[in-house]
Order: structure tokens, then sequence, then C-alpha cells
């Protein structure tokens, strides 16, 4: 009984509250198939070390875009999410980003 029940909580906790959370954020949503080329990049640059630190290095890039400008970060953002409305969306997030820590 209780292998049952850790069994179905992490079946829940990994298949739906997880799953729930990582949707919920926004500005590190990247496209699957971005996430699978760099992890492929990364095993040709640094084999099985560079596909466990690929994610995250990718995540660290699409971080720091606040820092690049405009006409270079778009093309970027719209790489990444796969999707042409990417730079508008960022832009939304980020301008209520700012709305919140100024209302601290």
């Amino acid at each position: 009984l209780a292998l049952v029940g850790q069994l179905s909580l992490k079946v829940v906790f990994g298949n739906i509250v997880e799953i729930k959370l990582i949707e919920s954020q926004q500005e590190m949503r990247m496209h699957p198939v971005v996430i699978l080329f760099f992890v492929a990049f990364f095993q040709y640059i640094w084999g099985a070390t560079g596909m466990l630190l690929s994610v995250p290095i990718v995540a660290a890039l699409k971080a720091t875009l606040h820092k690049i400008p405009p006409a270079y970060r778009n093309p970027i953002l719209i790489f990444l999410e796969g999707d042409k409305t990417a730079p508008a969306r960022w832009h939304q997030w980020r301008t209520t980003l700012r709305g919140s820590v100024a209302t601290e």
C-alpha cells in the first residue's frame, strides 16, 4: 500500500504538477525542437557533459536577453520559442515585470 501511494504521488507530481509549473514560466519558454537541437549540438562539442549542460546554458542565454538590443533580441526570441509573436509577448512580460517591481 505504501509503495502504491508513493508511486501514485510521483506520477501525479511528475506528470501534472511539475508540468503546470514549468508551463507557467513564460520567460523560460523554448520550443522542444530547439532544445533537442542544442542537446545534439553541445553533445557534438562536449559529449555527455554537453548534453547535460545544454539546456541550462541556453536558459542562461535567454535570461540575459534583456541586455541585447531589440534588433538582435527579437530574431533570437523567435528562434528559441519557435513563434513569431515571441518578441511582443516578451516585451509585455517585461513591462508587467517592471510594473510589479515598481509597485513594491
